[in-house]
């Protein structure tokens, strides 16, 4: 099943190429120049920042549906792939961030540095930290250098996996709860690109423009 991300990704696609169809490329000097004009971006480079967000929010979902539709991993017993899924998913949920939040710059989204802010607080952003990007080189809101490390025992432990400071300290973590967390925030975030996309694109436009709306309800609403 398609998820919510995937379906907005997809919308804010066909919105994109329905405008690229109507283009006239014979009476064009520019097509970058003229795809900035029409969707409103602030540089000549918007194009290709478009497109490559797009489909790092695609591939990086198929990764992350891949992990939630099969995250019971209790009869493999290799640790090496354990660890390259852990690693897998804590990556792809970071690009698919980053990705989004260059979908907001680029369509001038409101409130970039609270969106920016509520990405960094969420407990899958920590674990990428901890685990995958600064295990031995994070620095804490002090400024300190800290270290951690996944206690192996507990990538057997379906679901919950447990993460130990530089002073063997413990936490347990929902791996699955934490996604999860994300998964809404992110599926929110792109409902408000698509909503500011429509306002802006087809300000002029007020029948379109209540269509497309339509359209975002019935995603948001989905199931």
């Amino acid at each position: 099943m398609q998820t919510k991300i995937r379906t907005y990704e997809n919308f804010i696609r066909n919105i994109v190429n329905s405008i690229v169809q109507r283009i006239d490329f014979n009476t064009i000097l520019s097509f970058r120049s003229t795809i900035k004009t029409k969707l409103k971006f602030e540089s000549d480079n918007g194009w290709q920042f478009l497109t490559s967000s797009l489909d790092i929010i695609g591939d990086s979902q198929e990764a992350i549906t891949e992990y939630i539709n099969n995250n019971d991993y209790s009869d493999i017993y290799n640790a090496g792939e354990k660890y390259l899924k852990l690693y897998g998913v804590l990556s792809a949920i970071y690009i698919q961030q980053q990705a989004i939040l260059e979908l907001v710059r680029l369509f001038k989204v409101n409130g970039l540095k609270k969106i920016q802010s509520e990405f960094k607080n969420l407990t899958i952003t920590d674990l990428r930290h901890y685990i995958s990007a600064h295990p031995i080189n994070y620095e804490n809101n002090n400024g300190e250098k800290c270290s951690f490390k996944v206690a192996r025992y507990s990538l057997w432990d379906k679901g919950n996996i447990i993460v130990r400071n530089q002073e063997n300290r413990p936490t347990t973590y929902n791996l699955n709860d934490a996604i999860n967390e994300y998964m809404k925030v992110a599926e929110n975030k792109m409902e408000e690109i698509s909503r500011k996309i429509v306002s802006t694109i087809y300000s002029t436009a007020k029948v379109k423009q209540q269509e497309l709306i339509g359209n975002i309800e019935n995603i948001k609403n989905s199931n």
